[in-house]
C-alpha cells in the first residue's frame, strides 16, 4: 500500500467510527464456515473431584498454588484507547503485592484491542455487534477452560480483577452513554453470565487506576 492509499484509508476511518466494527463483522461471515478448532484435551464434564489420568499431584516444587486472572491493561497501559492511560506502563503498587504475595498472574487478552484493534473509537458498539460478540465469546471460551482446568487441579483461583471504568472490563464502574456511570462493561458482563452457566464460583471485583489499594485490601482478606 503506497503512502497515498494509507492516507485514504486512515481518513475513511476517522470519518466513520464504525468501520472496524462493519469490516470486522463481513470478514466474519465471509468466512463464518471457519472455525477454531476444540482442543484436543478436554475437561471431564463430571465435575473436579473425579481422577483420569490429566489430574496431578502438585508437591514436587515450591509453586504457590495460587492464581489470579487480570485484566489487560493492568500490565499493559499500551494497550488502553487513545488519551486514557493512568500509567506509563503498569498498576505498579497492585502488582509489587501480588509479586510480594506469590500469587501467579495470569493477563487476559485485551477484548478491545482483540476486537477493534488499537486505534479503536466506539468500543460498546463495536463489541456488541454481531462479529464482536463472537470474537468475545471466543475469548470467554478460552478463559473458562483455563479456569477449569485450574480449579480441576486442585489450584486457587483467587479471582477475576477487571478495570473499572472501562466499557469492556468494568466490574461496578464502566464507560456508557459518553459518561463513566454504575454498571458492568460487555466483556465482563457476558463472562460472567458464562461462569454462572459452568458454575464457576470465581469472584469478579473491578480496579480502578487511583484506587489499587482497595484491590489490595480485597486480596489480602482472601488470603
Amino acid at each position: 500500500m503506497n503512502s497515498k492509499q494509507e492516507l485514504s484509508r486512515r481518513s475513511f476511518l476517522a470519518s466513520a467510527p464504525l468501520a472496524v466494527a462493519s469490516a470486522l463483522e463481513s470478514s466474519v461471515d465471509e468466512h463464518s464456515h471457519s472455525r477454531i478448532p476444540e482442543p484436543d484435551y478436554q475437561i471431564p464434564k463430571s465435575g473436579f473431584h473425579g481422577r483420569d489420568e490429566n489430574k496431578r499431584v502438585w508437591e514436587g516444587d515450591v509453586r504457590s498454588g495460587k492464581v489470579v486472572f487480570l485484566a489487560h491493561c493492568i500490565l499493559n497501559q499500551n494497550a488502553r484507547i487513545v488519551d486514557c492511560a493512568g500509567f506509563p506502563a503498569m498498576y505498579d503498587l497492585l502488582l509489587e503485592y501480588l509479586q510480594n504475595e506469590n500469587v501467579g498472574i495470569i493477563q487476559m487478552p485485551c477484548p478491545e484491542f482483540y476486537c477493534l484493534g488499537l486505534g479503536r473509537r466506539e468500543v460498546r458498539v463495536g463489541l456488541e455487534s454481531p462479529a464482536g460478540m463472537e470474537r468475545l465469546q471466543r475469548l470467554i471460551d478460552d478463559l473458562v477452560f483455563t479456569v477449569q482446568e485450574y480449579l480441576f487441579q486442585d489450584f486457587e483461583v483467587v479471582g477475576i480483577i477487571g478495570k473499572d471504568g472501562s466499557p469492556s472490563c468494568g466490574v461496578k464502574r464502566t464507560w456508557l452513554d459518553y459518561k463513566l456511570q454504575d454498571g458492568q462493561g460487555v466483556f465482563i458482563r457476558e463472562l460472567k453470565k458464562r461462569l454462572v452457566e459452568e458454575k464457576l464460583n470465581v469472584p469478579v471485583i473491578g480496579v480502578a487506576d487511583h484506587k489499587q489499594q482497595e484491590a489490595i485490601n480485597w486480596l489480602s482478606r482472601k488470603s
